[in-house]
């Protein structure tokens, strides 16, 4: 079981924790998506998700590719993660609004 937190996604059943932020968009082919962008290089995002982030880069350390997971709206946990996104969101324009 995952449980998307605000800042992190946690797998109850592993103890795998990976430090996240989120975002709403729509890819080139129109299609909606949540994609959550590990925000370390620790590489949990893949550890939380049993291999299924993806990172593009060969650079443990690379500035421009992060590990990321993508939730397309018939992933089974597109609702939850997309619910985090929006929580994510308004505490995030909440701040800027300060």
């Amino acid at each position: 079981m995952i449980k998307f937190n605000l800042y992190n996604v946690v797998n109850k059943e592993t103890g795998d924790k990976a430090k996240v932020s989120y975002h709403i968009s729509n890819r080139v082919d129109g299609r909606e998506c949540v994609t959550l962008y590990e925000k370390e290089y620790s590489r949990n995002l893949s550890k939380v998700f049993a291999g299924q982030a993806t990172n593009n880069s060969d650079s443990m350390t690379d500035y421009f590719e992060s590990t990321k997971m993508v939730f397309f709206t018939d992933h089974p946990l597109y609702e939850q993660a997309l619910a985090a996104a929006k929580r994510w969101e308004a505490k995030w324009k909440a701040r800027r609004a300060a």
